[in-house]
């Protein structure tokens, strides 16, 4: 035992050269000469060649050198011993001849290995290679006369638990301003190459690549791990495909240490690159690259996980990726992604395009995918992990497409589709999801920061949309549609049950600069909730289109951009059961620039704006937004809505409000208002069956300098407005107090009522079906002579301050003044409006 022991120690080389069986009918033959071992003989079937060996292996500097005749097409060469194949030498072949090499044991490639073939090379750990008529050359089971008649190979059978598969190198070098330029495919000579428009795949039971290199050029790289079943192969263009349709059982695969696997194309068509298993991780700046510069035609990437896919971490050069790039005149790679469950942190999936021609588009399908970001780093300083498309010249963006079951978005985690530069605009976002959770600063959308347009984004999830919170960095978390340049930027719409926006969050279609912002609309059948302030930025929560000014920090990221912005705001459509805006929460369109505001309309059963929360289409110079409300039920408590203009002092005349509600609530500090500087004052008008308003309640339609605006009140007819008939006439060159009025003695305002309701009695009875005043001579328009109307001055009616509640023997409340005669004067020196509230029917007008 001591002298076998200290034999193999000596010559452990022995045990990894090339050995022949003897299972074929010609049997190969081995001439060595010097570290070069001449693969000669075989079994050949016309311009097919068999080789079998005991051992197949490779020292350091050896060559394996299949002498085949220059009229073989396939060589395929199997191990039928029980030895791994150690591979850190150079595969040989002659001619153009594809050359498969299949050992159940298992194959590793050392940091030397290298292939030297004319044709496709395919290493696996699979039991036998199919042929037509369930023909198989058989590494468990070799036979000596089986290969009567084959043509091409069909499948790979693989057994239970096949060997694994490693690739060993030094890792690659790529960073920074490589990405954007086509890479020169000789720096990559140095790992497992293929001729091009060739096929090189590793088809095993584990795969595990560490720092190695797989590339072509013009063909295609197959990677994958299976357990057991069989794997089909069928021609395409001088190349294989391989398809894993018979519901094989899959295994694993790690891309580590820089690895890089990588096809450049400039022609052909078809799939570059696809990689298949249970659980695939590509960890520690690991590269799937692929980049076009000339005419590919439908070129793809696939990664299907069947149950995890991570991406992850970094090098010194750069962050884990999996990327398309397009520098050509067809359009660029496609990427997709079908997972289980799928986890990107602080890396990237993306497309991007050098070129006139649109990038490639991103699909993902996941039953749960996260991503998250990481630590900034000198490799990547703003510390994003995501989903991007890019466009960096005249040609689009790709879109991004997602299909996923529950998406979370974490710690800068973003799914964005960009054009950064020129023409070209950004790619379409569109997310179904189950439910989508934003948090710590994670992103949703598209931006454009030069002429693109930016593009449109549609998110739709089954159960649930919630964004809580900023980031470290005080980026709020959000789904948006932004821009930066002078592209327009793209359209948004929410369709969800339930979308919660808390903790300084934000829903957001924004210019910044000089495009216009898009258009909003959020569909949520059940509610909607906007609350909260984030404690360290104190920024609000929100919902918004706007015209914004960057801060001072964002303003030296983005020297571009104007000092005020002159695009004008998007519009901006909620529909949703109920609706809750408080705790600083906002609703809004405005602008901060020279434009003009967009128009809010929110569609909604139940409103209720609480806490300091704010309904509100304003602007600093241009013209104040509309605001259009339908809703069953609309409560403000300490709240606000307002359609206001120049707030800077200029001339935007106020916006338009106008409220249809069966039921108006406004109660403590609340105010309705439609503003103006020097323009003209905006237009209230309100359509109700009830209306309650506490004693600080404020419905102003004012100028400072202009003319005033009106504030109009109509009181429903059951569930319908009160047909319009001009009753009477009325002035409008005054304006409603902002104070209460008993505290002046000047008229400050018009307030107009009409209709045949009244006000609630109290907030928590609703009125009753019957009027509280009614002229039935008014309903039977048969009766009326419209003609017979006529205008009249109105002189309004001075309101006294109520001083005291006097309850009588019934129940019934009333407000009253102090005894005795009471003047504006000393009722305004009173305690007024402080907690009071005034109860006013129809019939004191």
């Amino acid at each position: 035992m001591l002298i076998l022991f200290s034999l193999s120690t000596i010559f452990p080389s022995e045990a990894q050269q090339i050995v022949p069986d003897a299972s074929l009918t010609n049997n190969t033959l081995i001439k060595s000469e010097g570290n070069i071992s001449n693969i000669e003989d075989g079994t050949q079937l016309g311009t097919t060649l068999f080789h079998s060996f005991k051992d197949f292996s490779i020292p350091t500097g050896s060559t394996a050198y299949f002498n085949n005749t220059p009229n073989i097409q396939n060589i395929f060469s199997r191990v039928t011993g029980k030895s791994i194949s150690n591979i850190d030498g150079l595969i040989r072949a002659n001619g153009t001849a594809n050359l498969f090499l299949i050992n159940p044991n298992g194959i590793i490639f050392g940091k030397n290995a290298r292939l030297d073939i004319g044709g496709s090379f395919l290493a696996s750990t699979a039991d036998s290679i199919k042929f037509d008529n369930n023909i198989e050359f058989s590494a468990k089971n070799p036979q000596s006369s089986p290969l009567l008649k084959v043509n091409i190979a069909r499948g790979l059978e693989f057994g239970i638990n096949p060997g694994a598969i490693k690739v060993q190198g030094a890792g690659h070098t790529i960073q920074g301003f490589d990405f954007n330029f086509p890479f020169d495919a000789s720096r990559f000579a140095n790992g497992l190459q293929v001729n091009p428009g060739k096929t090189l795949a590793l088809l095993g039971g584990d795969v595990s690549i560490e720092g190695g290199i797989l590339s072509t050029i013009n063909g295609n790289i197959e990677v994958g791990s299976v357990a057991q079943g069989n794997v089909g192969i069928k021609p395409d263009n001088n190349k294989w495909v391989f398809n894993y349709e018979n519901k094989q059982i899959f295994r694993d695969i790690s891309l580590s240490q820089s690895t890089l696997v990588y096809v450049g194309s400039n022609e052909g068509v078809g799939k570059s690159i696809n990689i298949q298993g249970r659980e695939i991780k590509v960890l520690n700046g690991s590269l799937i690259a692929s980049q076009t510069y000339g005419y590919k035609q439908n070129g793809e990437t696939t990664i299907n996980a069947s149950n995890f896919l991570e991406v992850k971490g970094e090098s010194q050069f750069n962050t884990s990726a999996i990327f398309t790039s397009n520098f050509g005149k067809t359009p660029g790679e496609n990427i997709e992604v079908n997972a289980k469950n799928f986890i990107i942190e602080g890396a990237q999936i993306a497309t991007t395009t050098f070129s006139d021609t649109p990038g490639g588009i991103v699909s993902v399908n996941a039953n749960n995918l996260k991503i998250v970001g990481s630590t900034p780093s000198i490799i990547n300083p703003s510390g994003l992990g995501g989903i991007n498309t890019f466009s960096y010249s005249s040609g689009n963006g790709g879109d991004i497409t997602a299909k996923i079951g529950e998406l979370i978005l974490d710690n800068r985690g973003t799914i964005t589709a960009i054009s950064t530069r020129y023409s070209g605009r950004s790619g379409n976002l569109n997310l179904t999801s189950e439910s989508v959770i934003i948090r710590n600063g994670g992103s949703l959308g598209s931006l454009t920061f030069a002429n693109g347009k930016g593009g449109n984004v549609l998110v739709s999830a089954k159960d649930f949309i919630e964004l809580t919170g900023q980031s470290s960095s005080l980026e709020p978390s959000l789904i948006q549609a932004n821009t930066f340049g002078s592209g327009n930027a793209g359209n948004l719409e929410i369709n969800t049950p339930k979308l919660f926006i808390r903790d300084g969050a934000t829903v957001n279609t924004t210019t910044v600069s000089y495009g216009n912002a898009g258009s909003l609309t959020i569909n949520a059948f059940d509610f909607i909730e906007v609350s909260g302030v984030n404690p360290n930025s104190k920024f609000p929560s929100s919902i918004q289109s706007s015209a914004a000014i960057l801060n001072e920090s964002l303003r030296a990221r983005f020297p571009s951009v104007p000092p005020t912005p002159t695009g004008d705001a998007g519009s901006v459509t909620v529909n949703t059961g109920r609706l809750n805006v408080m705790d600083s929460g906002s609703l809004s369109v405005k602008n901060d620039g020279s434009g003009d505001a967009g128009r809010l309309q929110v569609n909604a059963n139940h409103i209720s704006v609480a806490r300091s929360g704010a309904i509100t289409a304003t602007t600093a110079v241009g013209q104040g937004g509309d605001i259009d409300i339908n809703s069953n039920f609309l409560q403000l408590q300490d709240a606000t809505i307002s359609a206001t203009a120049g707030q800077q002092g200029s001339n935007g005349d106020g916006g338009n409000v106008t409220i249809n509600t069966k039921n108006l609530f406004s109660l403590g500090d609340s105010s309705i208002t439609a503003n103006a500087f020097e323009g003209r004052g905006g237009n209230i008008k309100i359509d109700t069956k009830g209306l309650f308003l506490s004693a600080n309640s404020q419905f102003t339609a004012s100028s400072e300098r202009g003319v005033n605006g009106t504030v109009e009140v109509n009181f429903l007819i059951g569930n319908n407005v009160q047909p319009k008939i001009e009753l009477e006439a009325v002035q409008t060159d005054t304006k409603i107090a902002s104070v209460c009025q008993g505290r002046s003695d000047t008229i400050a305002s018009t307030f107009v009522v009409s209709g045949h309701d009244g006000l609630f009695p109290s907030p928590s009875n609703l009125l009753s079906q019957n009027p509280i005043w009614q002229d039935n001579s008014l309903l039977d328009q048969s009766d009326n002579d419209l003609g017979k109307l006529k205008s009249r001055d109105q002189e309004p009616t001075q309101i006294l301050e109520a001083q005291a509640v006097v309850q009588e023997s019934d129940g019934r409340i009333f407000l009253t003044t102090n005894s005795g005669s009471v003047s504006a004067n000393s009722a305004s020196s009173a305690n007024p409006c402080a907690d009071e509230v005034k109860k006013v029917g129809l019939n004191q007008f």
